[in-house]
């Protein structure tokens, strides 16, 4: 599918996304899908320079929130919608990073908000194991807004778990021979668990 972009659209494409020239990104992704009979979504996912990049870490990194939402509309009531669609969000550059990872450290919060409401991997490790919320601590700190938003989401997360979801998997656990050191002598903790497989 690359393979019938030309280097002159990929980069095209990938300069109006990175100034957040719509018009010329809507223009330029029309008239390679009627030259290619590609969709745009199929254009998009194809569309990376020499660093993997894609036109959503450019728009991301840049803070462009309405072309991020134009980018994500090409996948809206395609038949692998969400599939293309997470594909497009979590593409990673050589680096492993993603457009969240871009939007991140450049502190973009609404670009952020949005990718994550899109359903945008929060955890996913760039090749030095940093996750989004890593990078936007390094630019912020601790009270920066991208960083409050990520622990905030982590927090609802924990809630979600905590209302049924650990503690229904853990009932019922508990560890044999509890009591009982290595001679029967009454040592708390050891011994193996009960219920594992």
């Amino acid at each position: 599918m690359a393979s019938q972009l030309t280097e002159d659209e990929i980069d095209d494409l990938l300069y109006a996304a990175r100034i957040g020239d719509n018009a010329d990104l809507t223009a330029t992704l029309s008239a390679i899908a009627a030259r290619t009979a590609l969709s745009p979504a199929e254009i998009l996912l194809a569309a990376r320079d020499e660093s993997k990049a894609t036109c959503l870490h450019m728009a991301t990194g840049n803070g462009h929130l309405e072309t991020v939402t134009l980018l994500l509309s090409h996948f809206a009531g395609r038949d692998d919608e969400e599939e293309e669609k997470l594909a497009f969000l979590d593409a990673p550059n050589e680096f492993a990073n993603t457009g969240l990872h871009w939007a991140a450290l450049g502190g973009h919060l609404e670009v952020v908000k949005a990718l994550v409401e899109a359903g945008a991997a929060v955890a996913r490790e760039n090749d030095k194991g940093q996750v989004p919320l890593d990078l936007a601590m390094e630019r912020e700190g601790e009270g920066g807004k991208v960083v409050e938003f990520f622990l905030k989401q982590a927090g609802m997360r924990e809630e979600e778990n905590a209302e049924g979801g650990l503690g229904e998997g853990v009932e019922g656990v508990g560890l044999e021979g509890e009591g009982e050191g290595e001679n029967g002598e009454g040592a708390e903790g050891k011994g193996k668990a009960e219920g594992t497989v």
